[in-house]
């Protein structure tokens, strides 16, 4: 499994089960689910750019663009 994303990672989005059009976008981490047991893999709150909501990705469907955004960018 690949490391956790801190809050704020900027990522891309790889893919996007059911929603296609998400694909490729950029955005920021605003959460991590607490998995309830080791076999199920935490899954990513992410606010799109240009979107009005948070989208959830395991974290194979995002990778991270190497920038960090601030708190600020969002709240």
């Amino acid at each position: 499994m690949a490391d956790p994303l801190p809050f704020f990672a900027e990522v891309r989005v790889l893919r996007a089960p059911g929603s296609p059009r998400l694909e490729g976008k950029l955005g920021g981490t605003l959460g991590i689910t607490e998995p309830p047991d080791e076999a199920t893999p935490p899954a990513y709150a992410v606010l799109l750019d240009g979107e009005d909501e948070v989208y959830t990705f395991l974290r194979d469907e995002i990778e991270p663009t190497g920038h960090m955004r601030k708190q600020e960018d969002y709240y």
